[in-house]
């Protein structure tokens, strides 16, 4: 973990990004390669194409990418212009095209016989590079009914027409929104139903900021200890609770390309180094690996000898960001975040609320209510004050001129958030 790809505002061999067809509603996160080949929603280019380029908006033809200036596509022969022109000088309605149509061809299906352009057309013409706006505007003139539209039907059909054969991506250079929605949209049981809006919640009730030093308890795949990295810009201390020898399932950690300094900020510690049982566990796997290497022998010896000198390096670095965190816990932390999926919340209370200061605060995030209402009494017996239980309903509207309506097909499932403030009581706890 020692690597880290550079940060910049160009894409670079190595990095994270975040890819998004324009007008799609999938959102991908991956690590770029060389030679290797982006799909997204049916769009494949070469990763090569994009390499050295800044963040931005690109333009796939022929199988690679080509950045575009978003302030000249209004300018370019685009769909911008396609309803200003006039491609249809017919004047009958759509039905009375449809009926000559089916006259005329009995057999061919109503909607194709509409269009012109044929399926095979459509792709000969993708395959010799034409963009999407000259595809669209072939589209256009080569519809039956398009002259007979309302200007809204016609509107809509550009739309529909240019989300279906668009050509043009962004990639983004990866922040804590694009990661919580592409999880989100993607899987949203891997992070416990937690929206972009309550990671924001999760934040402010623990005072995450400049110079704290938290705990995290993480099981939404590394977003919550990600979020707080992030926020603490490289002062301060994210002191990450894994269980195993190693922290895993963190992909939004790694994906955020953060700087050797503002990752020096996040201390991966074992629970067990917590509960005092980590050296049994290194003797456990130390043993194991040494019957591993008996019994491969002397074979591939060089790459053998390759590979423990960089896992030791790995392992160095390891214990010392753990011996740091384990330091800072014994001194006492200023706040605390559980972010459980499957362990209960009580159980990781039990072991790290007595390393969090007096005043300090307590966030607990849960996609179910019962072990949430277990905590909750728990902090109560434990000197705790400002307990509150909260949910929050989130959802996106559509606004358009003199109307107003939900979004219709759309995640509103979330989880509880339960927070509360550590005081001084009769236990004595510290």
């Amino acid at each position: 973990m020692n690597e880290r790809a550079p940060t910049s505002s160009t894409i670079e061999k190595g990095s994270y990004v975040v890819v998004q067809k324009v007008g799609g509603e999938h959102i991908r996160v991956m690590r770029l390669s060389p030679k290797q080949k982006v799909l997204i929603e049916k769009l494949k280019f070469e990763a090569d194409s994009v390499f050295g380029h800044p963040f931005g908006l690109f333009e796939v033809s022929s199988g690679r990418a080509v950045p575009v200036c978003a302030s000249q596509l209004v300018q370019d022969e685009g769909v911008g212009d396609i309803e200003l022109r006039d491609v249809n000088g017919s004047a009958d309605s759509e039905s009375t095209v449809l009926e000559e149509c089916n006259q005329e061809n009995p057999e061919v299906n109503p909607a194709q016989a509409l269009q012109k352009l044929s399926q095979e057309d459509v792709l000969s013409l993708k395959g010799q590079g034409i963009s999407a706006g000259e595809l669209v505007s072939k589209l256009v003139e080569g519809s039956k009914s398009f002259s007979s539209r309302t200007e809204y039907a016609k509107s809509k059909y550009i739309r529909r027409k240019t989300k279906k054969h668009s050509d043009r991506v962004l990639i983004l250079k990866p922040t804590i929104r694009l990661l919580s929605r592409s999880y989100y949209m993607k899987d949203c049981i891997r992070v416990s139903n937690l929206r972009v809006d309550q990671l924001g919640m999760i934040l402010q009730l623990a005072a995450i900021h400049h110079g704290k030093n938290c705990v995290v308890f993480d099981q939404v795949l590394g977003l919550v200890s990600a979020a707080v990295v992030d926020r603490l810009g490289g002062q301060g201390s994210c002191i990450h609770l894994h269980r195993g020898l190693i922290a895993q399932s963190i992909p939004c950690v790694h994906s955020m390309n953060f700087t050797e300094e503002t990752f020096s900020t996040f201390l991966p510690v074992r629970i067990a180094s917590i509960l005092g049982t980590a050296k049994q566990e290194d003797d456990q796997k130390e043993n194991a690996a040494e019957d591993e290497v008996i019994e491969e022998g002397d074979a591939d010896v060089a790459e053998a000898e390759a590979m423990e000198g960089t896992s030791a390096a790995r392992k160095a670095d390891r214990l010392a960001r753990e011996k740091r965190g384990l330091f800072l816990l014994d001194e006492g932390v200023d706040s605390m975040i559980i972010a459980t999926r499957t362990v209960d919340p009580v159980s990781v209370l039990e072991a790290i609320f007595p390393k969090l200061r007096p005043s300090g605060s307590v966030v607990i995030y849960g996609p179910h209510m019962e072990p949430i209402l277990d905590a909750h009494r728990w902090l109560m017996e434990h000197d705790c004050v400002n307990v509150r239980l909260s949910e929050q309903m989130f959802r996106i509207h559509q606004v358009l001129p003199d109307r107003t309506h939900p979004l219709m097909a759309q995640h509103v499932v979330g989880g509880q958030l339960l927070s509360g403030i550590k005081v001084n009581g009769s236990s004595g706890s510290s």
